[in-house]
């Protein structure tokens, strides 16, 4: 009589197909996962982009509002003035939207500084404004899209 042990006949149809099957799983579980993983990064690396955005740019609105005197439409948004010591001098702050980024000019420096880069939309006041000022700006990177408006109050004393 032949006894062979059942580990040299080798793997039934059954269990075979049950290994094939469990690999599968296994690989598609793995591969949702890596997807997951990776698509929720981008999204949130998208919102963090826009939120920073209208964050700076609400941060230098703010700060810029409240050392000026009065907002006036001009070029692509408007220019804040600021008075200063000396009454033959004044600083300007012009704010323009240029392509996918809000820019911020500094009379005194001369310098432009980059406020956000995502910047899909902007509404700037059409006249002179003292008193209250509001602008309302939407970013979008990716799917992500936010609109913030912005309630700026200027100075009163000149």
């Amino acid at each position: 009589m032949n006894h062979e042990s059942r580990f040299t006949q080798g793997f039934t149809l059954v269990e075979l197909l049950a290994t094939v099957a469990i690999i599968a799983i296994v690989t598609g579980l793995l591969v949702l996962i890596l997807y997951q993983f990776f698509s929720i990064t981008r999204w949130g690396n998208d919102q963090l982009a826009v939120d920073g955005d209208l964050r700076n740019t609400g941060l230098w609105l703010m700060r810029d509002g409240s050392g000026s005197a009065s907002f006036s439409p001009s070029g692509t948004c408007g220019v804040f003035t600021a008075p200063t010591l000396t009454a033959t001098r004044t600083i300007t702050y012009t704010y323009a939207p240029v392509q996918n980024t809000l820019s911020r000019q500094d009379s005194s420096t001369g310098r432009t500084t980059v406020l956000a880069r995502h910047v899909t939309g902007v509404q700037c006041p059409s006249g002179v404004v003292t008193g209250t000022v509001t602008f309302s700006i939407t970013a979008a990177s990716g799917d992500v899209s936010a609109s913030q408006v912005f309630t700026v109050t200027t100075r009163v004393d000149q």
